[in-house]
């Protein structure tokens, strides 16, 4: 069988209608929470958060790339194209069976994590908005499918549980004492 041709069971999107767009309003979303992450720690002048997250998001990227070149399920939202080689197939990352974790979605969680981290519990509801709305939003609009944003999860409280160590192998490769947050 094609490979986009199987229908893997879903329970938000069995749930869910297609909505016309819905992908676009769930990368506005996440456009707008990594958005807030800037100016948060901007106007704070808390510009060691932001550099910590460009250093982790290599990391998780890195995440990202070996789940990509390790997995091959069907499209969720059915509408890729393919390339016909691996190189052809890896221009078109993040659309076309990049599935078994959302980079978006790590993103989203270490982002949060790193606001809980500097501001504490204060905003926790606010938190909790973001990830259900998040996690609802990448699954409906067919870009990724429900366990995938579960395994996201676990990702990303793996990078934010592991931020002190993370710290140290980088002030280590940087010679110095950078990061302490």
């Amino acid at each position: 069988k094609e490979i986009n041709k199987v229908k893997i069971p879903d329970i938000i999107q069995e749930s869910v209608p297609i909505v016309r767009n819905l992908d676009v309003i769930s990368d506005l979303f996440i456009s707008f929470v990594m958005f807030i992450f800037y100016i948060i720690f901007i106007i704070n002048g808390k510009y060691q958060y932001i550099i910590f997250y460009f250093f982790v998001f290599l990391l998780m990227r890195l995440v990202t790339y070996i789940y990509f070149v390790s997995t091959t399920l069907p499209d969720s939202s059915k509408t890729c194209k393919y390339g016909s080689n691996f190189f052809e197939s890896a221009l078109s990352m993040g659309s076309c069976n990049n599935l078994g974790i959302s980079g978006h979605f790590i993103n989203l969680i270490f982002q949060l994590g790193l606001i809980y981290r500097c501001y504490g519990s204060a905003y926790w509801l606010l938190y909790v908005i973001a990830y259900v709305l998040g996690f609802t939003l990448i699954c409906a609009s067919r870009n990724h499918y429900t366990i995938d944003c579960i395994t996201s999860t676990f990702v990303g409280l793996f990078f934010i549980y592991e931020i002190d160590n993370i710290q140290k192998g980088i002030n280590f490769v940087l010679g110095k004492k950078y990061f302490n947050l």
